[in-house]
């Protein structure tokens, strides 16, 4: 037993290796157990021993190897504990009543000690709960044995027991927490009063879980006062008229009301068209003489429709590219419990071969019927529009003679298809009248999200995210909110993405320039040595990884798919054209198969058949191009920061291909020097000639030589056919994607870019706080960081991150300081 002395002692945690629960009595001293370094309330030095209660006491054996020395100076032991030290990790039993025969202990039954329970083994980095307790800073009791200090005896004993932990703590996380013993970190807070967790110590180890996988996600509702960080987001209404918080109220151009009722106007325009020829051929026999094939007046009946209908149908495109990156920001501003905006909802247009319903998926009917009103149209309406007129024998007086009628049926087929179309605009115009967006201006760049999620507290849900194949499935759900914000306690108002009443997440992006001379807002520490020694899953290893990094391209640009499109495209292009010129099969007009003569609606069968099909046809192929323009524009940024050396802000983060007009994109590309994009967008508007010439090239005409009615083709339309359909053919040559295009998972929603920038130090680039407007972002981007005389220069690669790990997304090539980022790519093409 050690000698007792009269003092008090201020002791707020020790570590021990590998304790032992003892629930026997036992001779051994309990001086140097648990029991000192408990937690108790502050509050309990000041209570009566007439009020105590039992204490909850777990012995640890004291180890024998280091046996107690009065010789010994106490000079060399601990004199009292720092703040971050490795907490006891043993889940301790219920509370034990203190046996009679240790009534001699030096602790007094009056005080009162608890308990730290560990976490689980393992739990959401945004649903950690923490265990709060108020440590006691005196020692309540009368000295043991008056008259001697035993101070410096309880302090030796104590350095005896952490002196080994001490030794171990300076390994790495291998030797810090066996598998059975997992390790959770208690980091003091001087400020806040008690203890905190820190949040790296809340997974299991890599043995413990398997790689890449991580559990189902569930709804998080949590309040400040269990969270992590003292401080949380508070959603907040800016002044009204203030420079320096714009309204939220941005919306795209081609969204905005006055744009929408243009695009309204074009299919009701269409449909005034098709109404006044069905009436004007009704009552006049026809609308016009029909004066043979390549005249001005069959250019305007069987090629000017579908003309018309491919504007509309490109038009279109531009406003569904303006719908997708909108929605996910306008769904987050208006605060709706929708759980997997971030990670789910795409920001890339998919609505042209096959209809998408994403929209309906997360609350947005409105634009869901409106998309599917846009496929619906674009798909059948351009085949419909070029058989919509035929040539029909009619006897005007007395004299028979041909001529151009609209076909009835087909007619209000089309006026049925524009009025649906009509109403999907009528309904996104509603949905986008006055509307609260959430947003400064138009998000189309990579800047554009760094300037949005800079400050947010849901980044480090990314954590390590970056190597997953698929980012959605390591988020749980969660409602976010797009706005202005505050933090619980103080007043400085920020704008950017963020989870209401949640903790900070990520308190160094909220440091002011004179952070480090205040208090600091939260001390969560972790271990350097203990994270970048060890990757949770394996993530050093994968960071590095060539399968990894070039794992993902879009499934119809990968190389089984890219031969097996060109090999048949190339073998069907190679039969039509030997089909057409051997024995002049087309020169020479065909048999039609079918019935020719037109109905009392001017309905001819062979007419239809072979000018629906082939237009059908043109326009499938015509549509089956966009997606690969879609994700070339939106890969185009990353391929250029594969560069080996870097490139600037304006041919990286600032490009916005996917928001640009047709020919606009084309002409930026060979600007910027990226051929391959502005092919592929020029192959993309300039493929709609096929369908346009296929619908009208054919047409049944009567052969008096032969007496008989053949199918005959107008040669010049025909031979500009073929062409179109050979620059389609060659042109999958040029989609197959180099290296530099690859990477390591998705790219088509907000969760899937951010997991490439959540660590990047320009979220806490000084040059980048807090933009107020595009021309504002774009000026920083584009001149030179303050000290600086050359332009930054940006890339894709392995970069340290503001963690102080190796991380694998976008920030600069060079920082002073830092070694330069690891570019694996080779030369961009």
């Amino acid at each position: 037993m050690l000698a007792s002395g009269s003092g008090n002692v201020s002791l707020r945690t020790v570590s021990s290796n590998r304790p032992q629960v003892l629930r026997t009595e036992s001779p051994q001293s309990i001086a140097a157990s648990d029991d000192y370094y408990s937690f108790s309330d502050r509050t309990s030095s000041s209570r009566s021993p007439s009020n105590g209660s039992h204490a909850t006491v777990v012995r640890y054996a004291t180890p024998r190897s280091h046996p107690v020395s009065q010789a010994s100076s106490p000079a060399v032991s601990r004199t009292y504990l720092a703040s971050p030290m490795v907490g006891s990790t043993s889940r301790l039993e219920q509370p034990v009543k203190m046996p009679s025969e240790s009534r001699n202990a030096p602790s007094p039954a009056t005080n009162t000690v608890r308990s730290v329970q560990d976490r689980e083994a393992y739990r959401s980095p945004m649903s950690d709960n923490t265990n709060r307790r108020t440590p006691s800073d005196s020692y309540a009791g009368p000295p043991p044995t008056p008259g001697m200090d035993d101070v410096p005896y309880i302090r030796f004993a104590i350095s005896q027991l952490t002196r080994d932990e001490e030794a171990r703590s300076l390994r790495r996380a291998s030797s810090v927490a066996s598998e059975d013993h997992p390790v959770d970190r208690l980091v003091w807070d001087e400020g806040l009063g008690y203890f905190i967790r820190s949040p790296e110590s809340s997974h299991t180890s890599p043995a413990q879980q398997p790689l890449l996988q991580h559990p189902s996600p569930r709804p998080v509702e949590r309040s400040p006062q269990e969270s992590v960080e003292p401080e949380s987001f508070v959603a907040v209404e800016p002044p009204k008229d203030s420079l320096l918080y714009p309204r939220l109220d941005f919306v795209p151009g081609v969204l905005r009301p006055w744009a929408l009722i243009a695009a309204i106007f074009c299919p009701l325009l269409m449909i005034a068209g098709i109404v006044f020829c069905i009436v004007w051929s009704q009552r006049h026999d026809g609308i016009w003489n029909y004066d043979g094939q390549g005249g001005r007046r069959y250019f305007v009946v069987q090629f000017l429709p579908q003309i018309l209908a491919v504007i509309i149908t490109i038009w279109t495109f531009v406003i569904q590219a303006a719908v997708y990156r909108t929605m996910p920001f306008a769904i987050m501003a208006s605060e709706r419990n929708l759980g997997h905006v971030l990670q789910r909802l795409p920001i890339l247009s998919r609505n042209f071969l096959i209809p998408d319903s994403s929209q309906f998926r997360h609350g947005e009917p409105l634009i869901g019927l409106s998309l599917v009103s846009i496929w619906l149209s674009n798909l059948i309406v351009l085949p419909l529009l070029s058989c919509f007129f035929q040539a029909k024998w009619f006897l005007i007086d007395g004299q028979g003679t041909w001529r151009w009628a609209a076909v009835q049926d087909v007619g209000w087929a089309l006026v049925a298809l524009y009025g649906l179309l009509t109403v999907g605009l009528l309904l996104l115009m509603f949905r986008f009248v006055r509307t609260w967006s959430g947003l400064m201006w138009d998000p189309v760049s990579l800047a554009d999200l760094v300037s949005i999620v800079q400050r947010s507290n849901v980044l480090r849900d990314f954590e390590q995210s970056e190597i997953l194949p698929d980012v959605g499935e390591s988020l749980s759900p969660r409602v976010l909110r797009l706005g202005y914000w505050q933090l619980s306690n103080r007043e400085a108002t920020f704008y950017g993405i963020g989870e209401i009443a949640a903790p900070l997440g990520n308190p160094s992006l909220h440091l002011s320039e004179n952070s480090h001379e205040k208090q600091p807002l939260s001390r969560v520490s972790y271990d350097v040595e203990r994270q970048v020694g060890e990757g949770k899953y394996g993530f050093d290893e994968h960071t590095y990884s060539p399968s990894v990094r070039y794992r993902w391209i879009p499934w119809f640009l990968r190389g089984t798919f890219i031969v097996a499109w060109t090999v048949t495209i190339g073998a069907l292009f190679i039969a039509f054209v030997l089909v057409s010129f051997i024995h002049d099969a087309v020169k020479g007009g065909f048999p039609p198969r079918l019935p020719t003569l037109p109905s009392t609606k001017s309905f001819s069968s062979s007419n239809f058949l072979y000018s629906f099909v082939p237009a059908l046809i043109g326009n499938i192929l015509f549509l089956a191009w966009q997606p690969i323009d879609v994700y070339f524009r939106a890969l185009q940024p990353f391929a250029s920061l594969s560069s080996p050396e870097g490139t600037s802000a304006e041919k990286s983060l600032l490009l916005s291909y996917p928001s640009c007009f047709p020919f606009h994109v084309t002409a930026l590309a060979i600007l910027n020097k990226h051929y391959k994009v502005a092919w592929i967008s020029f192959v993309s508007v300039a493929s709609a000639a096929i369908p346009i010439l296929a619908g009208g090239v054919f047409i049944a005409l009567s052969y008096p030589s032969q007496k008989e009615i053949r199918i005959a083709a107008l040669m010049p339309a025909f031979y500009a056919m073929v062409a179109f359909c050979a620059l389609y053919t060659v042109s999958f040559l040029c989609i197959w994607p180099r290296r530099c295009r690859y990477l390591p998972h998705d790219i088509s929603t907000l969760a899937d870019q951010i997991s490439f920038l959540y660590q990047s130090p320009l979220l806490s680039d000084k040059i980048l706080r807090e933009p107020r407007s595009k021309a504002d972002l774009v000026t920083r981007l584009v001149m030179a960081p303050p000290g600086d005389r050359d332009l930054p220069m940006y890339g894709f690669g392995v970069y340290v991150g503001r963690d102080g790990k190796e991380h694998l997304g976008i920030d600069r090539f060079h920082r002073p300081g830092r070694a330069n980022m690891l570019i694996t790519t080779g030369s961009m093409i």
